[in-house]
């Protein structure tokens, strides 16, 4: 059996109302719920924003690692709070921050100031997705793997090989 990549929605809720968020484009409530993670090679949880509930991402984590080998990446626009981002990606395997806006790129720095100097976190996957227009002064970023002048997708097709279920 070929295993997959699961995309884990763990809340719909946000802080955002992004006029080209992947998620208008999809009836979250019809989809299926997973609780066998045992499945999947790769897990990236999403939402809505997850790191609005940093105790839930903790709390799904643990379950995925109960039955799971799998990595665990999480998904975020939401790194204002650099000490509970923190604590989430020592729970990880990943974090996958997007800049939407230029005022996101405040509490990014942050964020970024801070890994730098944390060796602890060097070995983890760290990924930038940056929108096109964001303008984002920092051009050096040796742990993170940059992806920018991103655009909205429409109808945000789901990439080959992954499934997307909720919680």
């Amino acid at each position: 059996m070929e295993r997959k990549k699961l995309r884990l929605l763990l809340t719909q809720a946000c802080n955002r109302k992004c006029p080209g968020c992947c998620n208008n484009d999809w009836d979250l409530n019809s989809l299926e719920k997973e609780t066998d993670y045992s499945q999947y090679d790769l897990i990236m949880l999403t939402g809505g924003e997850p790191m609005l509930y940093p105790d839930l991402i903790e709390k799904v984590v643990k379950e995925i690692r109960e039955t799971s080998t799998a990595k665990i990446y999480v998904y975020t626009a939401k790194v204002d709070n650099v000490t509970e981002v923190i604590r989430v990606l020592n729970l990880v395997d990943g974090l996958t921050v997007t800049l939407h806006e230029q005022k996101d790129v405040a509490h990014f720095k942050d964020l970024y100031y801070l890994l730098e100097v944390l060796e602890c976190f060097h070995k983890k996957s760290l990924r930038l997705n940056i929108f096109k227009e964001v303008y984002f002064p920092l051009n050096v970023l040796p742990l993170w793997k940059v992806k920018d002048n991103i655009e909205w997708i429409r109808h945000c097709p789901l990439p080959t090989g992954e499934v997307f279920m909720k919680y």
